[in-house]
């Protein structure tokens, strides 16, 4: 079957395919598009923009590109690059004076190159950006007090505050914010009308789609996370419409209708492998190794060259992908978060148009889902098993209960995160922390397991020190799960309280 007639056929094919499989990962809506030869072949939306039948998807419709941001971000510091105004392995202090990060060395030695490929030696540091009301100045301040697990440019460990970083480094170069230098430099030149950076923005056409995530009842809708702080790593809203624009830039080598908006040569350097970032799966041997390019990911394919970058965001998934020596692109948006339904399809479609011998996709990303689901099942069965039961909670933490949890109410800071507020209200005792509320329940150990499960699940254990006199001055938890991380201690505000009660 010729490349065409494979084309012709893969509009019935993707009706089929795509709708079976959305309906079988239990996600609302999706859109996807395929970009073949220099042209968009195919380009639809499935189910709807809210779970109750509200509103078909179409190519219109909006929804977060989450992470696949960065890629918009690596573009803006190669267009800088083009006018010499920025070199990839100049360290940053040169054009940033005041930038620190904990570890002197990397503060000093610290490049463009380094912020985008992920081996700047920190953890992820995730709980530092989200839901907070903090501003991108603010969290580039607290880079200084965020430990690194890793030495410099020895791992890749994936990093939003690093992009977020390099997003800040156009902003000082340029003397735009970034969400201006980006619609003005790469999104008015390829006549992407129908992007946004911000839920506000997005959410006045009246086309954005909700959010949703998949809980043991069901399928639940959940908030729209507001990550504008973090823009330059993940903010930006699109449409398949408007993604398929972005992939036809890089597909075409940098040409946008006849004019170079970069060169070949920058292009290229963004795909370059900095650093290994993924070790081939055993049972997807079609996949090599991966590597962290800038604002990309690369690796080979099935014998071809795929250029690619996942978001994953409160509520949605994305997949955006390329293979620039087939000449082929896909997108796909979706509902639901952590959904492997948009590398699913889009593994198939490039099997279906390359004529290559098809694999189960859908039934290994399948098993890899129900490991990963096992694992975070037997984490949290874990945890419950140390908690208290009711019965045993007035002998906790050295006293009544009451007494004790009152005890360990108050306001408790650390430089790099911020504050933490410990309430105790009609029985309940609870942290909030970016306006996340967790509920802390006693354990075995005398510690607390903190549990947040509302648009995410998240659970860990919190612990209270003392001073010699009985007095609680500080808290411990582990904020960052990465192995190597230290649990961060933050210090009591005001008045002390002892743990001895009468």
């Amino acid at each position: 079957m010729s490349r065409k007639e494979v084309r012709t056929d893969l509009v019935e094919y993707l009706q089929l395919q795509v709708e079976e499989k959305r309906m079988a990962w239990q996600v609302p809506g999706c859109a996807v598009a395929v970009i073949c030869d220099g042209e968009v072949v195919f380009s639809n939306g499935f189910g709807h923009a809210y779970r109750d039948g509200r509103q078909p998807i179409t190519p219109q419709t909006l929804f977060p590109i989450a992470s696949a941001t960065k890629s918009f971000t690596s573009l803006s510091l190669a267009l800088l690059v083009a006018e010499e105004v920025l070199d990839w392995d100049t360290p940053l202090r040169s054009y940033w004076s005041d930038f620190q990060l904990f570890d002197p060395v990397a503060t000093a030695t610290i490049t463009a190159r380094d912020l985008l490929c992920h081996r700047s030696g920190l953890p992820r540091h995730d709980l530092v950006w989200y839901n907070t009301s903090d501003s991108r100045e603010g969290l580039m301040e607290r880079l200084r007090y965020l430990e690194p697990t890793k030495a410099f440019r020895s791992t890749y460990q994936y990093q939003n505050l690093m992009v977020t970083a390099a997003g800040s480094l156009v902003e000082r170069l340029s003397g735009k914010k970034w969400e201006a230098f980006v619609k003005k430099r790469i999104l008015d030149p390829l006549h992407m009308e129908n992007t946004y950076f911000t839920v506000g923005e997005a959410g006045r056409t009246g086309r954005l789609a909700r959010p949703y995530r998949k809980k043991a009842a069901g399928v639940v809708e959940v908030p729209f996370l507001n990550n504008e702080a973090i823009g330059p790593a993940g903010s930006m809203i699109s449409t398949i419409q408007d993604m398929s624009k972005w992939l036809h830039l890089h597909l075409q080598k940098g040409v946008v209708n006849g004019c170079p908006l970069l060169s070949p040569a920058l292009l290229e350097e963004l795909y370059c492998p900095q650093i290994v970032a993924g070790k081939p799966h055993e049972h997807m041997p079609e996949l090599t190794t991966s590597y962290s390019a800038l604002g990309w990911f690369v690796q080979s394919y099935r014998g071809h060259r795929m250029i690619f970058h996942a978001g994953n965001l409160q509520g949605f998934t994305s997949f955006v992908s390329f293979l620039p020596d087939a000449q082929m692109g896909i997108v796909v948006l979706s509902q639901i978060d952590n959904s492997r339904l948009p590398t699913v399809l889009s593994y198939e479609i490039y099997d279906h148009v390359l004529g290559m011998e098809r694999c189960d996709w859908n039934g290994r990303m399948r098993e890899e889902a129900r490991k990963e689901e096992a694992a975070q099942q037997e984490q949290v069965t874990k945890w419950e098993s140390l908690r208290l039961l009711p019965s045993e909670k007035d002998e906790a933490v050295g006293g009544p209960s009451v007494q004790a949890f009152i005890s360990v109410t108050g306001v408790y800071e650390n430089q790099g995160y911020g504050t933490i507020t410990i309430s105790y209200i009609d029985g309940q005792l609870s942290m909030r922390y970016n306006g996340i509320v967790f509920l802390l329940e006693p354990m075995a150990d005398s510690r607390f397991l903190a549990t947040f499960n509302e648009s995410y699940t998240l659970q860990f254990p919190i612990s209270f020190q003392t001073n010699h006199e009985g007095m609680i001055v500080s808290l411990s938890a582990p904020f960052e799960p990465v192995e190597g991380a230290k649990a961060l201690v933050f210090t009591r505000k005001g008045n002390l309280f002892s743990t001895q009660m009468e």
